[in-house]
Parts: structure tokens; C-alpha cells; sequence
């Protein structure tokens, strides 16, 4: 024989379906009893995590909690400084929702997100507790993991000549998922003579400047972007930013063995900012929690179709797969602007303090080698309002959907009818007074694109060179099973059928599956029979 077949094993994945779905989720939240009553609200920020995500039938089961913060003024008389209050309630929300999402089933790969839209609040008339009602979108997309055969290469020495139907597609399976933890703890300085009194808030913001892979490890190397707003002494509010206030390097042992797969990293910070009255400076400590992606990342050639002739007869047997074909990828910077005016029952704005934003709404179009993206950017304004007072009040207000963006990523290859995996992150915000009530925004984000081709293909899983019959073959042969050899390929080589192979060696069925082993000597019926 001189056909010359390459078969693998691939680890392929192939998109199902992606789905969003809003619900609004409502608590009350009551003070203790030590607590002082509510005069006002200054802001209730929420955090949401997603703690399990599972795919069931034609949907996806999600669990997960909401934590609240709420700093509040005080009920007191109006001469009085402000009464700052600043109290967590951890899990404040939990949450036991789905999200439609047909072709799902159990056991599929699924990536969930869940984005905050909106929150209102409504003191109850006893000011001990209030009433959040917070509008959520739930997020999931959902992949079937396959292990495929699938014949990659085949040749034949001349002078037979074989015609190869072959197709180039890059794959990238999740292998598997990473997770590891650092402890963070950090003084910061405070560079101003003020002393500061009390902290009502820390906004925490890390990043991951480079992944680095080596056969032994990954390599994360990073850095904690820290906001901190506080009270003096005099009772005033002021603000401090730490732009660098945590570099971080951390490393977890590459279980892959290779360089060459790709990483998605993720950092999700639990910390908190303490107070050191003695040094007049802050304590930055907790955790950074770690998750890696890790994929195989690779160009197969897959055949799905062989065809002999020369005196070269090939049989092969094809079935129908399902993959993803990564087409491109890309990051791109661009930057929105926009104009945003206070309503009317916000006070005007003396000095912003504080901005935070998170994109909403995202929606794209492939067209022939460009994908156009659009959509908003919500920003909270942390500000003080321009009043008569000494001490001036502190607000917090959230413009949604305040930026709306657009972004042309002009990406190579690409094309109507394919799938983008897209995330947007925000790298900066840069708010500018106009008047009292209209602030000038500027917002540069950042755009990971991956261009996806689902692909559904008939291939060839495995082939055979097939021998001409023999004139007077004889009636059985029995072969010993070598390590390629396979029940097909055996019926294929010797002109006979499947079933023929098995009612001749019966106790191949009490295999579960049923299944050839290499060293297995098998009865091969042939001059009753036609291939």
C-alpha cells in the first residue's frame, strides 16, 4: 500500500447562540439600630458577581448577588456640617435567573456577564430604610465542545496520484480554565497637609498591562488605578488618586506545556481602603482574584475529500462537523466625546470629585473587511454643588447611555454572516465644566475583536487504500488488529461489510461501545459477500 493517511484528534468548539435579557431586581435596605436616620442619599453603588452559570435546556441558569454600599447625609439641622454615613451590605441582592437561549443544553461551555443599567432608591417615611429598585442585563453565550477525528494530511507515492479537497482553519478550544489569588497590601501616602478624617468611598480599578507565556508558566504583570474620597478634619470633602498605587506581577504554572496558546485574562479586585489616623494615611489591602482562559491556538488542515487514480483506489468515510474557523483578531483604541447636562433637580455643580463609566448597549455589522460598532458609554459624576454652604454637599449622578460611540475596526478577511466576540473596556474619563450644569466628556476604550465563521462541513475522518479483489479469494482471513486499523477500514481492505465482520466475531458486541483493540485477532468472512 502507498497511501500515506494523517488522522488527529481535535479539540474543536462551535457556537450555539448568544442572548441577553434585563430584569430588575428589588430590596429594601434597613439601618441598624445604632445608625443615625437618613436625611439624604448621596449615592447607592452596586457590585453584581455572577456565581454559577449553567446551561440547561434551551437556556441558561444563572446564580449570582448584588452588594450595595450607600453613603448617606445624616438627618440634622441644616447649620450643621454634613453627617456622612457609609454602610455595606454584603449580598444585599441575591439573584436566581435564566436566560432564553435556544440550542442550549446541559453541559455546554457558557460565558455569562451581567451589566448594571440603572438604580433608583426611595427613602421610606420612617428614614430607617430604603426601598433599590436596580435594572440588570444578563448576558450568555453558549459553545458545544467536540473532540472530532478528522483525517489532516494524505499523500501517495507516484506514480498512483491522489487529488486532495482540503480546507485551512484556525481553531482555538478552551483547554482549560486557570484561577489564582494575590494579597494585596500597600500604605499610601496622603500628599496634602490636610488630615483626613474619614473615608466615604475607594474606587478600585485594575489592569493587566502584559501576559507573558513560557512552557512552564504565565506571566501577568499589572498595575491598581485607586480614586479615594474622604472627609478632612474641617469636614470638607476631598479627593486623591493613585494612579500606579499597586503594581503586580503573578505567575501560575502553564499545565499546557506549550507557548503557543492563546490567554484571556481576567482581574476582579476585592479590596478595601482603610484609614491611618496616626500617619494620616491610607491602607490599601485584600485581594486580587486571577481567572485564565487558556486556549489552543492553531491551524489545522482538514480534508474533506480524496480521490485516487493511477491505479490508486481510495474509499474514505466523511461526517458532518461543526466548528468555529477564528478568522481575525484585533485591538483597537478610540476615544468618544460628548456633552452631558444635570437635571433639574440635581443642584448645580461646583467641582467634580469623582467619574466612573461602563459601556452599554453594544451593537455591531460585519461587512467585507470592516466591522462598524456603536454604542454608549453611562458615566456617575461625583461632584460637589456650588452652594452658599461652608461645607459643600457631595452628589453622585448617573448619566445613562450619556456617550453614545462609533468605531470602524477595519480587520482583514472578514465578512457578512460571521460572529463577533467583542469587549470594550474603558481606559479613561475626562470630564470638563462648561457651565454648572453641562460637563463636556471624554472617554478613550479600548476594542478586543475576534471574527468568528461558524463552519458545517462534511470531512473525512479516515480512509483507506483499497486493493483489487482477488480472483478466487478465500473463504475467511484472520488478521491480528494493529493500532490504526479500524472496523471500517478492515471491511473496506478486504471487500466485505461491517455486520459480516461482526456476526463472524460475535463477541465484539459485549464491548461497550463495541470496538476493535489493537492485538485482537479477528475472523474476516470474504467469498460470500461483496464489498
Amino acid at each position: 500500500m502507498s497511501l500515506n493517511i494523517k488522522e488527529e484528534i481535535l479539540r474543536v468548539e462551535s457556537l450555539v447562540g448568544e442572548n441577553s435579557a434585563q430584569s430588575v431586581l428589588q430590596t429594601t435596605l434597613d439601618l441598624s439600630g445604632s445608625a443615625p436616620s437618613i436625611g439624604r442619599i448621596a449615592w447607592i453603588k452596586p457590585t453584581a458577581v455572577i456565581s454559577d452559570a449553567v446551561a440547561a435546556a434551551d437556556k441558561v441558569n444563572l446564580e449570582g448577588y448584588v452588594d450595595l454600599k450607600v453613603v448617606y447625609v445624616a438627618e440634622g439641622f441644616d447649620d450643621e456640617p454634613p453627617n456622612y454615613q457609609v454602610v455595606s451590605y454584603r449580598q444585599a441582592i441575591t439573584f436566581s435567573d435564566y436566560v432564553e437561549l435556544i440550542g442550549a443544553e446541559a453541559g455546554m461551555l457558557v460565558h455569562a456577564k451581567v451589566d448594571l443599567l440603572g438604580l433608583e432608591c426611595q427613602v421610606k417615611h420612617d428614614q430607617r430604610a430604603v426601598d433599590v429598585d436596580l435594572l440588570v442585563q444578563f448576558s450568555a453565550r453558549v459553545k458545544q465542545r467536540y473532540r472530532i477525528q478528522a483525517v489532516t494530511n494524505a499523500s501517495v507515492k507516484p506514480p498512483k496520484k491522489l487529488a486532495v479537497e482540503e480546507g485551512i482553519f484556525t481553531i482555538q478550544p478552551l483547554l482549560k480554565t486557570a484561577v489564582t489569588a494575590l494579597s494585596v497590601a500597600r500604605e499610601l501616602a496622603v500628599e496634602t497637609e490636610d488630615q483626613v478624617k474619614f473615608v466615604l468611598d475607594a474606587n478600585f480599578a485594575p489592569h493587566i498591562e502584559s501576559t507573558h507565556v513560557e512552557p512552564s508558566q504565565i506571566t501577568l504583570t499589572g498595575n491598581i488605578n485607586l480614586g479615594v474620597i474622604c472627609l478632612n478634619e474641617a469636614g470638607s470633602v476631598q479627593s486623591y488618586a493613585y494612579p500606579k498605587a499597586f503594581p503586580f506581577t503573578v505567575s501560575i504554572p502553564n499545565e499546557a506545556k506549550s507557548a503557543e496558546i492563546a490567554v484571556k485574562p481576567e482581574v476582579m479586585a476585592d479590596l478595601k481602603v482603610d484609614l491611618n489616623l496616626a500617619d494620616n494615611s491610607f491602607f490599601l489591602s485584600g485581594d486580587l482574584r486571577f481567572k485564565l482562559d487558556l486556549y489552543e491556538s492553531r491551524q489545522v488542515r482538514i480534508v474533506h475529500g480524496l480521490s485516487g487514480s493511477g491505479g490508486c483506489v481510495v474509499e474514505s468515510r466523511t461526517e458532518t462537523v461543526m466548528l468555529d474557523h477564528v478568522v481575525n483578531e484585533k485591538s483597537q483604541q478610540s476615544a468618544a466625546q460628548g456633552v452631558i447636562e444635570l437635571a433639574s433637580n440635581y443642584p448645580p455643580i461646583r467641582e467634580i470629585i469623582a467619574a466612573e463609566g461602563r459601556v452599554v448597549n453594544v451593537d455591531y455589522r460585519i461587512d467585507d473587511d470592516k466591522v462598524y460598532v456603536e454604542g454608549g458609554i453611562s458615566i456617575d459624576v461625583t461632584y460637589l454643588a456650588h452652594t452658599e454652604e461652608e461645607h459643600k454637599p457631595l452628589y453622585r449622578v448617573s448619566f445613562s447611555n450619556a456617550v453614545p460611540f462609533q468605531q470602524m475596526i477595519a480587520i482583514g478577511g472578514v465578512q457578512p454572516g460571521m460572529v463577533a466576540e467583542l469587549e470594550i473596556d474603558i481606559s479613561q474619563i475626562s470630564l470638563d465644566l462648561i457651565n454648572r450644569e453641562t460637563i463636556e466628556a471624554d472617554v478613550a476604550y479600548r476594542s478586543l475583536l475576534k471574527v468568528i465563521e461558524p463552519v458545517q462541513r462534511d470531512i473525512v475522518v479516515e480512509a483507506v487504500e483499497v486493493p483489487p479483489m482477488e480472483e478466487d479469494p478465500p473463504t475467511i482471513t484472520y488478521v491480528f488488529v494493529h493500532e490504526t486499523d479500524t472496523l471500517w477500514k478492515l471491511s473496506r481492505q478486504y471487500h466485505t461489510s461491517l455486520e459480516a465482520i461482526l456476526e463472524a466475531n460475535s463477541w465484539l458486541r459485549e464491548r461497550e461501545p463495541v470496538r476493535i483493540l489493537p492485538g485482537d485477532k479477528l475472523c474476516i468472512p470474504r467469498k460470500t459477500l461483496t464489498a
